[in-house]
């Protein structure tokens, strides 16, 4: 598995930096975390970063003071920066993009659109975030192996455990049902899913031997079903009051 890439994130409240510090390094980010853009700067001479995270519910001249100071400082100034804020003003956004930020996200977050601009900016391969899981998945093709166990999961696709996996690019119909928490939430669904990354069995064993699977052919429903299930599972137990 890939190194976590290295967050930024300045939010004022301590609650508000517990929320965002735990919904980072769940969606495979190692966030850092400061009470102001003074003090993340000095943070940032000694940590490369990849992004910054500023939680924007401050007064408008110390949003502007914040901003400036990311904007002016050599360390910061070139990494992209997302501002959180309350509601969806276009006026105060349009604002917000004009003096250096590099997108503006409304509170409280949807999980799958903050992860995917987060992507889109520092260039990252993976556009959705996926939880750890454990339910059976059935392929619906005549294989040697046909009923697996699906270790991870997001909206783009999944791994399945495997001691033998598939070559790359082949093309299999898998049917599965999401599992069931208190608030029930089930999706029964055929899909047409490609091979894109393979484990092959090795000793010693480093990680779960299988096979990653993209999703090519998935119905929509289907999809944000899977999307509702991964925003519980990754922040069900977190209080979202916190950051608004």
């Amino acid at each position: 598995m890939s190194e976590k890439k290295q967050v930024l994130v300045i939010c004022r409240s301590a609650a508000g930096q517990m929320y965002l510090g735990i919904l980072f390094n769940r969606i495979w980010y190692s966030p850092y975390l400061a009470q102001s853009a003074t003090e993340g700067v000095q943070i940032a001479e000694n940590s490369p970063f990849s992004l910054i995270i500023l939680d924007g519910d401050l007064e408008d001249n110390e949003l502007n003071d914040e901003l400036s100071l990311l904007r002016a400082d050599p360390s910061v100034n070139n990494l992209p920066l997302i501002v959180f804020v309350k509601g969806n003003d276009p006026e105060r956004n349009e604002a917000l993009l004009s003096r250096g930020c590099s997108a503006v996200l409304s509170k409280p977050l949807n999980l799958a659109q903050t992860y995917e601009v987060i992507s889109s900016l520092i260039g990252q391969e993976r556009k959705s975030p996926r939880v750890p899981v454990r339910f059976p998945v059935e392929i619906e093709e005549s294989l040697p192996e046909r009923n697996l166990t699906c270790v991870n999961l997001s909206e783009g696709g999944m791994f399945l455990r495997t001691p033998n996996p598939l070559s790359e690019k082949t093309v299999i119909h898998v049917k599965f049902t999401l599992p069931n928490g208190d608030d029930p939430i089930q999706a029964t669904a055929v899909v047409a899913a490609e091979v894109v990354r393979t484990a092959p069995l090795e000793m010693p064993v480093q990680r779960e031997p299988g096979m990653g699977l993209r999703f090519i052919d998935i119905p929509e429903q289907v999809r944000m079903r899977i999307r509702e299930f991964v925003q519980i599972e990754i922040t069900g137990d977190l209080d979202e009051d916190a950051t608004r």
